[in-house]
C-alpha cells in the first residue's frame, strides 16, 4: 500500500465544511463570519503518553479528546482538526482501528478531518485542532488563565486523580487494583467541551487538568497575579478507601493532587454566579463541585495551598507531569 492509498483508505472522508480539504498540498479553511480561530496541537508517542497495550480504538479516540480538552479549556467550539501520523510500518488492522475510533470521536463533535502527513519512524500521532469563539466589539471571547479575581470560587468539572491511579497500577507504580471505571479515566477521557462554551461569559479563567491538579492551579495563579486555596476534602474522586489506607494513603493523595490525564476542567468563577454553574454541571451531568477560593498572593505563602478539614495546610508536592522529566 503506498502512502497516498493509505490516507485515502483510512483518513479521507468528506470536508463540507472546509473549504479546501485533504487531496491538495494544504488545506483552505476560514472560522465562522464574526468569530476567530483557537488552535491546539498535541503529541502522543508510544511508551511516553501511551502505554503499548492500549485498545488502538481507544488510542484514536484518546488522541481527539486530549486535543479538544484544550478547545474545551479556551471556550472554543471545535470544527477541524489535522493529523500526523508516524508508523514503524503499516499494519492495517492496527490502522483500521485508530481510523475508527478517530472518526467516532471527530464524528461526536462534528469535527472534519482536513490534512496531516503521514511518514515512517517511531510510533507517535500528533493532531491539531482548530475551534472558533465569537467576536464582540473586537474581542475574542476566549477563556484564558489570566482572569481569577479575588474572592472566586474555583471549580473542578469532574473527579481528579482516578486517571493517575489507574496508570500506577498498570504499570506497578502503586501495589494497589483499579476500578473498570478509574482504567476507562486513563484510557478513555472525555473533553468538556459544552461546559467550556457554557463558560464564556461566567467563568473568569480557565484550564484543562492534563498535568495534575496542583500544577494547573499554580498556572492560573501565576498568570492571574493571584493565590488559591484548594479544600482537600471537596476535591471528587474515586479512590475511596485508597485515601484513607496506611499503606496507599500517600500514593492516593498523589495520584488525586499531582497525577495527570484528567482532562477536567479547573475554573474560577464569582461566587454570585456559582449557582449558574451547579445548574450548568446538572444539566450537563457532570459530577464537578466547588474545591476551594482565590486569594490576595502574599510572598510568606504558598502560590497554591491544600488545606485539611480544619483550614490547616498539607504539605504536599506541587509538581505535575513534565514531559521532559
Amino acid at each position: 500500500m503506498t502512502e497516498f492509498e493509505f490516507i485515502s483508505k483510512y483518513f479521507t472522508r468528506a470536508t463540507p465544511h472546509a473549504i479546501v480539504g485533504i487531496g491538495d498540498d494544504a488545506a483552505v479553511i476560514a472560522p465562522s463570519p464574526h468569530h476567530a480561530f483557537v488552535v491546539t496541537t498535541d503529541t502522543m508517542i508510544e511508551g511516553r503518553h501511551f502505554l503499548p497495550t492500549l485498545d488502538p480504538f481507544k488510542l484514536g479516540r484518546r488522541l481527539v479528546q486530549v486535543n479538544l480538552s484544550d478547545l474545551a479549556a479556551m471556550g472554543a467550539t471545535p470544527k477541524f482538526a489535522m493529523l500526523s501520523l508516524s508508523l514503524p510500518r503499516i499494519e492495517e488492522s492496527w490502522v483500521g482501528r485508530v481510523a475508527e475510533g478517530l472518526h467516532e470521536a471527530l464524528g461526536e463533535y462534528e469535527v472534519e478531518l482536513v490534512g496531516g502527513n503521514t511518514t515512517r519512524g517511531q510510533l507517535s500521532l500528533t493532531m491539531t485542532a482548530f475551534g472558533e469563539v465569537p467576536m464582540v466589539d473586537g474581542e475574542a471571547m476566549t477563556l484564558l488563565r489570566s482572569g481569577a479575581q479575588v474572592g472566586d470560587d474555583v471549580w473542578v468539572s469532574g473527579t481528579l486523580g482516578d486517571a493517575g491511579w489507574a496508570l500506577g497500577c498498570m504499570t506497578g507504580q502503586i501495589d494497589g487494583s483499579a476500578t473498570r471505571e478509574q482504567i476507562a479515566r486513563y484510557e478513555a477521557p472525555s473533553a468538556r467541551v459544552a461546559l467550556g462554551v457554557a463558560l464564556r461569559g461566567i467563568a473568569t479563567s480557565c484550564i484543562d487538568i492534563s498535568d495534575g491538579l496542583l500544577s494547573e492551579a499554580a498556572h492560573v495563579a501565576n498568570a492571574s497575579g493571584v493565590a488559591i486555596d484548594i479544600e482537600f476534602a471537596h476535591i471528587p474522586t474515586l479512590l475511596g478507601e485508597a485515601l484513607t489506607d496506611a499503606t496507599l494513603r500517600a500514593k492516593a493523595q498523589h495520584a488525586l493532587l499531582s497525577t495527570g490525564d484528567a482532562y477536567e476542567l479547573l475554573f474560577t468563577v464569582p461566587k454570585e454566579k456559582s449557582e449558574t454553574v451547579a445548574e450548568l454541571m446538572q444539566m450537563l451531568k457532570l459530577d464537578g463541585r466547588t474545591i476551594g477560593h482565590v486569594r490576595t498572593y502574599s510572598p510568606v505563602r504558598h502560590r497554591v495551598q491544600v488545606l485539611d478539614s480544619t483550614g490547616r495546610k498539607i504539605d504536599v508536592d506541587e509538581k505535575g507531569w513534565d514531559h521532559f522529566a
